[in-house]
């Protein structure tokens, strides 16, 4: 919500209205009340940090301290200080580059997504997958899911035991309860696909 309006009055920490986007200088609302937006007249609240007024000094590659002879060096920064190594690399970091997750201390290269399976931002749910083999050809081709039930039964009834003591989605938890439909609607295929093959070998050898 902060800008910097040129060519006008406005300081560099005006506010914007969320609506109608119109600036407005901090001192005109007071903490944690509500304010009329002079433009769309809506009601906002307003709560500013102490941070807002008072920011901290910008970090820049100036920082940290320099490395004198004999001391190890950043691998980033062949001028600073070393003050950490990381643990997944052992790559020497500098204060800058150091990036502290989990009481552990990392480069920037290895604070990945790709690297490390704390920092993983989709996950698979095989829960799901199983629901969707084990129940919707159930649901909605029930005549026509003779065709399919070979492939979605086994692999519902799979998926159930394979995702069962996975780790599951990241906001909803294992989908336990899904894998549960999934491995019923599974089992209900392989029964129907084993009569529909017992009825056949008994057509076969009793005419």
């Amino acid at each position: 919500m902060t800008a910097e309006i040129e060519g006008s009055s406005l300081s560099a920490t005006a506010l914007r209205c969320p609506k109608c986007a119109l600036p407005f200088e901090p001192s005109a609302a007071v903490s944690l009340t509500d304010v009329e937006c002079s433009a769309c007249r809506s009601r906002l609240s307003v709560a500013l940090f102490p941070a807002f007024e008072s920011p901290p000094e910008a970090i820049s590659t100036a920082s940290g301290e320099k490395a004198g002879e004999g001391e190890a060096a950043c691998f980033f920064h062949s001028e600073k200080r070393a003050d950490w190594t990381c643990d997944r690399c052992g790559r020497f970091i500098c204060a800058l580059c150091d990036l502290p997750f989990a009481g552990r201390h990392f480069c920037p290269k290895c604070l990945d997504t790709s690297k490390l399976e704390e920092l993983v931002s989709t996950r698979f749910v095989g829960g799901y997958v199983s629901m969707l083999c084990g129940v919707v050809p159930l649901v909605f081709f029930p005549l026509g899911c003779i065709y399919v039930i070979p492939v979605t039964g086994p692999a519902a009834v799979g998926y159930a035991f394979w995702s069962w003591k996975k780790p599951g989605s990241l906001v909803h938890g294992p989908r336990h309860g899904m894998a549960l439909a999934g491995l019923i609607g599974g089992t209900i295929q392989l029964l129907a696909m084993a009569a529909g093959i017992a009825a056949i070998a008994y057509k076969l050898f009793h005419g």
